[in-house]
């Protein structure tokens, strides 16, 4: 063992350097989201797929789910204690059950590429002042032929990297500030976590932040509120921008190009559409609201920088009945190359989508609950009885427990 003046232990070491190979970026799948205690959840257990909608009342716990993908997104962006901030402070995630608070924990299940599956999970606790420590946090990581586990007290965390039939084994321990995350001092299986992390992305577009002229930006990743959309939209390749052109078209008929027009220091897109009267020119002051939005979605998932996890909330809002099929048929295309999930009370959405594609979320006994649909709830729709949609308009989609 030897202590070094970073505060770095090095156990059973059998190599003397860090490993410096560059790690790609690569997609993950998700596979699963587990809950214990946190907001509204008790215990639940959300199975990911391709394309999977969240449907259920208000108030039963969908944007619960969805903040807790935020949560695990913004750890690795701004940390684990502005993360939590941003989610309302650690005393609003905490489950009460009679009154009585309970600690949070998240489990994420991924895996990478044909590897195992791999894990990451963070349990909180509580300390006085309504504060937080990291009670565990850990990871076991399988990539590239190679197994990492990550395993943190909230004050040390040690790693070890390993091939997988346990050959070549390296473990190192470093400490860890508290309240923090330990994943960025995880080696390369805290590298692994963390960029899976970043991967998912949420999208609550705002039309009037899509309209409004907009800086210019650098940035590459598209802002949750649609806030970016011209310098997202001007990365894009040509073939892409074609795609999206078409796209769109394909909801808001005429639609035959998009640009971005700069105006003095600022930016906004300008779109021509052929109208009765010939080809005319609107700014994106001009759409409607149900056309930026539409035109946001799209650019999300087709964004150079693509995630492998996007959740999108209520894509229906503002969006016109007879262009929602047509929005989810392009998604469920898209969702080739991005995991997607969608929050909805849209009868005619889910009508669009596979019944194994669709996940209840209801509220029983103070808790929220999700689970997929039961089998007796698919066979009518299976045999062509009835439509989801419509079991979801007679409140007859039964989960399956």
């Amino acid at each position: 063992m030897t202590s070094l003046d970073d505060g770095l232990v090095e156990i059973d070491s059998d190599e003397t350097n860090l490993d410096t190979e560059f790690v790609d970026r690569e997609h993950p799948r998700f596979i699963s989201l587990e809950l214990t205690n946190f907001l509204s959840y008790k215990q639940a257990k959300l199975e990911f797929g391709e394309f999977i909608a969240l449907v259920g009342p208000n108030a039963s716990g969908k944007s619960n789910l969805v903040a807790a993908i935020k949560l695990l997104r913004e750890i690795p962006t701004y940390g684990l204690q502005t993360a939590i901030a941003r989610r309302g402070g650690f005393d609003q995630l905490r489950h009460r059950s009679a009154g009585r608070p309970y600690d949070p924990a998240i489990r994420l299940t991924f895996a990478m590429g044909e590897n195992p599956a791999s894990t990451y999970e963070l349990r909180l606790g509580a300390v006085k002042g309504q504060r937080y420590k990291v009670k565990k946090e850990s990871a076991d990581v399988y990539w590239r032929g190679r197994r990492f586990t990550l395993d943190s007290d909230g004050s040390k965390v040690v790693w070890t990297d390993a091939r997988q039939n346990g050959a070549n084994r390296r473990r190192a321990e470093f400490v860890v500030a508290p309240g923090q995350s330990a994943i960025s001092t995880g080696g390369l299986g805290g590298y692994v976590v963390y960029d899976a992390l970043q991967m998912m992305q949420t999208v609550e577009v705002n039309p009037a932040k899509v309209a409004d002229l907009q800086e210019p930006s650098s940035t590459r990743e598209f802002d949750s509120d649609g806030s970016n959309v011209t310098s997202i939209y001007e990365n894009l390749d040509a073939a892409t921008k074609r795609e999206l052109v078409d796209e769109l078209a394909a909801i808001v008929p005429g639609i035959e190009s998009i640009e971005v027009a700069r105006l003095a220091d600022r930016q906004t897109l300008r779109f021509r559409q052929r109208t009765e009267s010939g080809i005319r020119e609107f700014y994106a002051k001009q759409m409607s609201d149900g056309t930026l939005r539409a035109l946001a979605i799209l650019l999300a998932a087709l964004q150079r920088s693509r995630p492998g996890l996007l959740v999108i909330e209520e894509p229906e809002v503002a969006i016109h009945l007879g262009a929602l099929r047509t929005l989810v048929e392009l998604l469920q295309v898209q969702s080739e190359q991005s995991q997607i999930l969608i929050t909805t009370h849209s009868a005619d959405i889910v009508d669009a989508l596979p019944i194994d594609s669709i996940r209840i979320v209801w509220s029983q006994s103070d808790a929220s609950h999700v689970a997929p649909i039961s089998e007796h709830s698919k066979e009518p729709v299976r045999l062509g009885l009835i439509t989801p949609g419509q079991l979801l308009r007679s409140d007859s989609l039964d989960p399956a427990i």
